[in-house]
């Protein structure tokens, strides 16, 4: 397939506005097509995480709430206040979920908002603690403090936001941070930091409650980047599995990140972010009032909002309910730790840190990617780290179907045996974000050139309007 074209030789290529429009079910057919070509991608079940829920009846029934909302615009709730009710009841539910205090009565009252995904729940938390810094201590050069393993969305946030991001390295062996180094790198100007439950690359816990007490200690904010793992440890935990407290239960703990979009089971689209304290919320306002548009006042970076993403987010969450996770949860746990038996039954391979649901495994007896590229032939899609080269399977609902782990096992036997006979080779694929298909690997310098050239060569092959 032509990846500046993709579909041309089917469909054709739409080079600029047609002159006339299709007819509504020809649309709806071509769509129709690519869309079960697609899924097929992950509908086997060889596909680490993206599809989190991979039930089509769900998305049916979510897709029938979704089209009831889709053209709403949430910004006018005097025309849509089912808007507030959704919005509310999933906050509500997601703090429940974490154990905060919601009694309206405390000063220290827990809210939340819903926001596009886990970079925009990040983006919104760094940007309340940048706020409340602002205004309350008059830091002006504020820094923020982050494990290297926490998502490289922070550092992305602190770039937009104009906040220096400080990045403490983590053990090799546990792939957690050293509190101890996490409070050496705080200084009078840190807003917050950041612990990870779970971390995307590793799928293991920072010591979140030794973190809040540093937090407390220094008199700043510490965020917990549930967006991975908000919506499954929760259930891990009351099921018996080994998942320390990580959410508002352990003192210090100011903001949590969870999104639905993926262990929720809700379309993608939607996250939620917490707050311990409302008025730490206020730093995501904006207001302005003397604009010739009439009044104006923002509740968060987005203006115009789909009523559907909520209505469908709601509707996902009310129907399964705590039964239906902690159902999900308990078939998930156990497939990801049958699976992670598979690979400690190989002597070569060695899996990284104490995982869960998420887990990562490298070699250091062959390259692990020679691992990946034969997995990559049975039709399995995992992704890749780097520092130390790692693959990773993040085990969602599609894995639990009957006779997975079964082929789990025998692929990856293969691919063990596949590493030692091209041990002197390069493997065809690496490190990306999102997967690891495509082109050599490369040390990251060279890689980004690679990216970034292949990116404009795209651009530039776009035929002019």
């Amino acid at each position: 397939m032509n990846r500046t074209y993709p579909y041309a030789e089917t469909y054709g290529v739409v080079r600029g506005m047609p002159s006339q429009g299709r007819s509504r079910q020809s649309i709806v057919d071509e769509l129709t097509e690519i869309a079960a070509t697609e899924d097929t991608r992950w509908e086997s079940g060889r596909c680490s995480g993206t599809m989190y829920c991979g039930d089509h009846d769900h998305y049916a029934f979510m897709a029938q709430v979704y089209e009831r909302f889709a053209h709403v615009n949430i910004l006018q709730r005097d025309m849509c206040p089912s808007a507030t009710r959704f919005e509310g009841e999933i906050i509500a539910m997601t703090l429940d979920m974490l154990h905060a205090d919601t009694d309206a009565d405390l000063d220290s009252e827990a809210v939340g908002m819903i926001t596009t995904g886990g970079s925009g729940s990040i983006l919104h938390a760094v940007l309340a603690y940048r706020e409340q810094a602002r205004t309350e201590s008059d830091i002006t050069r504020p820094n923020f403090v982050k494990p290297e393993t926490a998502h490289v969305a922070f550092d992305k946030a602190c770039h937009l936001l104009g906040v220096e991001i400080r990045q403490v390295g983590v053990d090799p062996v546990t792939t957690k941070v050293d509190p101890a180094e996490m409070d050496a790198a705080i200084d009078d100007d840190t807003i917050a930091m950041v612990g990870s439950a779970c971390n995307y690359g590793y799928g293991t816990i920072d010591p979140i409650e030794q973190l809040g007490q540093i937090a407390l200690d220094r008199g700043i904010g510490l965020h917990v980047d549930g967006c991975l793992g908000g919506f499954i440890l929760p259930w891990g935990e009351q099921l018996g599995y080994d998942i320390p407290p990580f959410d508002f239960r352990v003192p210090g703990v100011t903001t949590v990140s969870a999104d639905t979009h993926k262990y929720g089971y809700g379309f993608k689209g939607t996250s939620v972010l917490t707050f311990r304290d409302k008025s730490l919320r206020n730093g995501q306002y904006f207001y302005m009032t003397d604009w010739t548009g009439g009044k104006y006042a923002s509740p968060g970076i987005e203006g115009s909002r789909s009523g559907g993403l909520l209505a469908a987010t709601w509707a996902a969450m009310v129907s399964l309910g705590r039964d239906g996770y902690m159902g999900y949860a308990r078939k998930i746990f156990e497939t990801a730790f049958v699976m992670q038996d598979a690979v400690k039954s190989h002597p070569e391979l060695r899996i990284i840190g104490d995982p869960t649901f998420c887990f990562s495994f490298t070699s250091d007896e062959f390259n692990i990617y020679h691992v990946n590229d034969s997995l990559s032939t049975n039709g399995w899609r995992l992704n890749g780290q780097q520092y130390p080269d790692a693959i990773h399977m993040a085990v969602t609902r599609p894995q639990i179907r009957p006779g997975l782990v079964e082929q789990w096992a025998d692929d990856l036997g293969e691919a063990v045996a596949y590493a030692h006979r091209h041990a002197g080779e390069k493997p065809l694929s690496g490190a990306i974000y999102g997967g690891v298909e495509g082109g050599p690997t490369v040390e990251s310098d060279e890689f980004i050139r690679v990216v970034m050239a292949d990116m404009m060569d795209r651009q530039q092959a776009l035929p002019p309007l």
